[in-house]
């Protein structure tokens, strides 16, 4: 019998260690100052990129590209201008942030700025990109057109 008497003192001494070793990692962990996620500046520009000069999948390839330069683009994989008469690609400041659209331009090559503000309380999107029939002198590699 205190042979038996022991063996379970020495187990119970074990699991007593162990629950105590287990909740000190446990107390560490979660006192563990939280690590600050360092974003983008891109990513607080909010972005709608459009088609303008009518070539299919376009506005998809800059939007792709935008995205890997952590710009938020707010409209999934891009959509048509009201026309495809766009010569030149323009940025359009929506929201009077003439830095937001100033960095977007600066991404892509876009010379033309224009401020377009509107105080539509619904408005997402800080910039608007168009696409021209320049698009091809942008700055966009062979790359950006793989899925």
């Amino acid at each position: 019998m205190p042979k038996r008497l022991l063996i379970i003192s020495i187990v119970s001494a074990a699991v007593i260690g162990i629950t105590l070793s287990s909740l000190i990692v446990l107390d560490k962990t979660l006192n563990k100052p939280v690590e600050k996620i360092e974003r983008s500046l891109n990513s607080n520009i909010r972005v709608a990129v459009l088609n303008g000069c009518g070539r299919k999948g376009l506005a998809s390839v800059f939007v792709k590209k935008l995205r890997s330069e952590e710009y938020d683009v707010v409209n999934g994989k891009g959509g048509n201008a009201d026309s495809f008469d766009f010569d030149t690609s323009v940025v359009l400041d929506r929201k009077g942030s003439k830095n937001k659209a100033k960095a977007v331009a600066e991404t892509l090559g876009i010379k033309r700025i224009l401020n377009q503000r509107s105080d539509d309380p619904y408005l997402i999107e800080d910039v608007v990109v168009i696409l021209g029939r320049d698009w091809d002198t942008l700055k966009i590699s062979k790359e950006d057109f793989i899925d």
